[in-house]
């Protein structure tokens, strides 16, 4: 088995501490305008001849090998559906740091980034850095669908507590931000927010559900869901009035 291949069989595997030096990756948050370069930096504190590889994650997704890159080659090596027009690579400071740089960034670009050390003294050890998160900003995403839909009245008289529903649905990133508001205050308590799924269409969708006591449902309170795209300032939000349903 190749090296890429037994990375990809891996990429859900965090390994730690099998060495001194865990790989670095930096700055942990990247903000960066559409249509512009970026450039991620792995500090691998070592260096042995051995492969330093970048991944990316898209929320809810699993990583995606990017590319590999070593000092014992001349350029990377690159995974499947990754270009060298977008992504490069390069090594600096005495072999001890490696770079990833993307090139003509968008919003497809916003995900989590990880770098990995394939240590060639120990067999086949991978060790992961942490995340860093790249947010590309644009002056507004198209608006999302919401939908905000009250308990099912059936259950109002049997179950101590109601759950109130949002769904979103296309989002153009992964990375967002949902709050519940009631009557204008934000709400912590009885929050429950799914992963982001890649619908057929590209966008994304996600679920979030606001558990309330049932003695709440005939107050006269409005709920909101509001949701922000990372990248652009704007949100949008959509409540309900649970008195009048």
């Amino acid at each position: 088995m190749s090296l890429s291949q037994t990375l990809l069989c891996c990429t859900s595997l965090l390994i730690l501490g099998v060495q001194s030096q865990t790989p670095v990756m930096s700055p942990q948050i990247g903000y960066i305008r559409s249509g512009e370069s970026f450039t991620f930096t792995c500090n691998v504190g070592v260096k042995d001849g051995g492969w330093t590889v970048f991944l990316k994650q898209t929320i809810g997704e699993n990583p995606k090998f990017i590319l590999i890159n070593s000092e014992s080659h001349t350029s990377p090596s690159y995974g499947p559906g990754m270009s060298s027009t977008h992504y490069s690579s390069r090594i600096i400071s005495a072999g001890t740091q490696y770079e990833l740089i993307i090139h003509s960034t968008g919003p497809a670009d916003m995900a989590l980034y990880h770098c990995v050390k394939w240590y060639t003294r120990e067999q086949d050890i991978f060790v992961f850095s942490q995340s860093s998160k790249l947010i590309v900003t644009v002056d507004k995403f198209p608006e999302p669908a919401i939908n905000v839909f009250a308990p099912y009245v059936e259950d109002h008289s049997t179950k101590d507590n109601q759950v109130i529903t949002c769904h979103v649905r296309k989002m153009s990133v992964s990375l967002v931000n949902v709050k519940w508001i009631k009557d204008g205050t934000t709400i912590q308590d009885g929050v429950s927010t799914s992963q982001p799924t890649r619908d057929t269409d590209n966008t994304f969708s996600l679920s979030s559900y606001l558990t309330i006591p049932a003695s709440d449902l005939n107050k006269d309170s409005i709920y909101s869901c509001w949701v922000q795209q990372e990248g652009s300032s704007s949100f949008t939000s959509q409540g309900i009035n649970l008195s009048q349903c």
